[in-house]
């Protein structure tokens, strides 16, 4: 028992001890024992180009399959782009450029996929999902560039010293959460084709442009009392702009499974 209370009291005294220098423990693992970055996958992983003679319909599914792995990065990048608002760390900025340019290179061998599918002996029911898939695509690029301005407009505003109110931090919160949700529930729907779901984002869809309009009458009632400055206000509607556009993109593909169109 002497022995065991000894090694116990050592232990317990010897971390105790090491309690201030754990930064810099952490610090030379790190640098000794260097970790692999998360690794963005830039290229598409259900585009097989034999089913697109061997199969169209099955070509069709895994096109369908594509979106949403693309809608998957849009939807990370517009996270990421508020993410570098609130916390102004330049590897979440590095994450969202590379994650654009994901986004970038899947939209592109999509569309070229489709391309070549729609040349290929298909329905007319399956004609018309093609295409929808090809419009979706382009919506969910859109976000990717939406997320990628916000980047943009963030590293401007690092430049300009430019800083928001807290009143203003919250309302952003706000509509980013209200805009993320939407985004990921209009996938939910297209993924499950859920016309439910996708049918009530169309109430949701009105109160985030309602919420637009609200906070821009807030905002500009903060710059007449001068509790913010008016580069912040200016920035600040741009932001909220984006967010709406976001928005718009991600209704486009409710309503095409609400038409049963995709």
């Amino acid at each position: 028992m002497t022995i065991a209370f000894s090694h116990g009291a050592f232990n317990v005294s010897n971390t105790i001890v090491q309690f201030p220098f754990i930064g810099a423990l952490a610090y030379f693992v790190t640098k000794l024992i260097p970790g692999e970055d998360e690794v963005v996958k830039y290229e598409p992983l259900y585009l097989d180009e034999q089913l697109i003679q061997q199969s169209p319909s099955i070509a069709l599914g895994n096109a369908k399959k594509e979106l949403l792995h693309l809608g998957n990065y849009a939807a990370k990048a517009f996270d990421l782009s508020y993410t570098y608002i609130i916390g102004l760390d330049e590897k979440v900025a590095e994450k969202g450029h590379k994650t654009e340019e994901a986004i970038n290179t899947i939209d592109e061998k999509l569309t070229r996929y489709l391309i070549r599918l729609s040349s290929e002996s298909l329905s007319q029911k399956e004609s018309e999902v093609l295409t929808n898939i090809l419009d979706s695509s382009r919506d969910l690029e859109r976000i990717g560039d939406h997320a990628e301005g916000l980047l943009n407009l963030t590293d401007y505003l690092q430049r300009k010293n430019v800083q928001f109110s807290e009143a203003a931090l919250e309302e952003l919160a706000d509509i980013y959460q209200k805009t993320t949700d939407f985004i990921k529930d209009a996938l939910d729907s297209v993924e499950n084709n859920d016309i439910e779901k996708a049918q009530s984002l169309i109430e949701r869809h009105k109160e985030i442009n309602n919420m637009e309009r609200v906070l821009r009458k807030t905002h500009i009632k903060r710059l007449n009392k001068g509790e913010c400055s008016t580069q912040a206000g200016v920035n600040f509607i741009d932001i909220i702009s984006h967010y709406t556009r976001v928005s718009d993109h991600a209704m486009n593909l409710a309503e095409k499974v609400i038409a049963e169109q995709i």
